[in-house]
């Protein structure tokens, strides 16, 4: 099935595919892609959508992702800054990974930097892949999944980084050792959430836990009607925030409160995006290249660069 036409395939470089050829054997399938999309309801599709929209507006670059820029600096010298995407980006996770809206946080600046080939690569025992996250993948465009184990996942990132070097990797605890050349950077897996009910039907309960399986989800406020799995705690609002939840939801009068806290969280989210993840330490300049070069000026301050 073809991916949403709003998100860009990054399925091939200008120069072609940095992976292995050996692991193509061990790639998913089209046919599960498809068979993943057709087992989300429609509802959930949309939230997958909604959710990828944002991010594309939250992770926009803010100008051309390759350039070269120079100028003659005061007193007599000259610099240059070049920059350009990385040539491929790959998202690591473990066979128990189950989250949607945290891979789409790591995937989506990787496409809005404009990497070369973005893939994702599961290390671990072989299992099934959770419908949701191959649906959330094939509507961002990334339809490049592997399957690996952890010997074979160190073989991978070992050729890829020596036939295409300068990629990154967004770890999530299961790439291993990377080889010199790959830039690592670390996501959590999982993460704490608080909730803050003011109503029943502040918050959706059940796309939360859709979005966000793996991670413990505690509501505070009013909580009758708990989803399974999801965890009721008591107290008052700053206890709530003291809490050291990786992100809270709150209604949207307290948003400000929970942001100017003083150990507040790092991710204050309101109502409508219970499917919504974003890493604070994870941005496009991640997946760009940036190199400077600084020079002394000749007599006639001439350029050199």
């Amino acid at each position: 099935m073809p991916h949403d036409p709003g998100f860009p395939s990054v399925e091939s470089g200008e120069a072609g595919l940095p992976w292995p050829a050996w692991a193509g054997e061990f790639q998913t399938d089209d046919e599960d892609f498809a068979t993943a999309h057709d087992a989300l309801s429609s509802l959930q599709r949309a939230w997958i959508k909604q959710a990828l929209a944002r991010l594309f507006a939250v992770h926009d670059p803010g100008g051309p992702v390759r350039h070269r820029r120079s100028a003659l600096l005061s007193p007599d010298f000259e610099g240059a800054t070049m920059c350009r995407p990385r040539p491929w980006a790959v998202v690591a996770v473990g066979s128990d990974f189950a989250s949607p809206a945290r891979l789409l946080a790591a995937c989506l600046p990787a496409i809005r930097a404009g990497v070369g080939a973005l893939a994702v690569v599961r290390v671990g025992k072989k299992a099934s892949w959770p419908p949701s996250v191959l649906a959330a993948l094939e509507l961002a465009g990334v339809e490049t999944a592997f399957e690996l184990t952890p010997v074979q996942a160190k073989r991978f990132f070992s050729e890829t980084g020596q036939k295409a070097p300068g990629g990154v990797v967004v770890d999530f605890g299961t790439a291993g050792h990377l080889p010199a050349g790959v830039r690592e950077v670390r996501c959590a897996p999982r993460a704490t959430l608080g909730v803050w009910r003011s109503a029943v039907r502040t918050f959706d309960l059940s796309a939360l836990v859709f979005a966000h399986p793996g991670s413990r989800v505690e509501v505070w406020g009013k909580i009758s009607g708990l989803p399974a799995g999801v965890h009721g705690r008591e107290g008052g609002f700053d206890a709530f925030l003291g809490c050291g939840y990786d992100a809270v939801f709150v209604p949207a009068g307290k948003m400000r409160a929970a942001l100017d806290a003083p150990f507040g969280p790092a991710l204050v989210l309101g109502p409508r995006m219970e499917c919504f993840w974003t890493f604070p330490g994870l941005s496009v300049t991640d997946f760009l290249e940036t190199r400077l070069a600084f020079v002394a000026a000749g007599p006639d301050r001439k350029g050199y660069l």
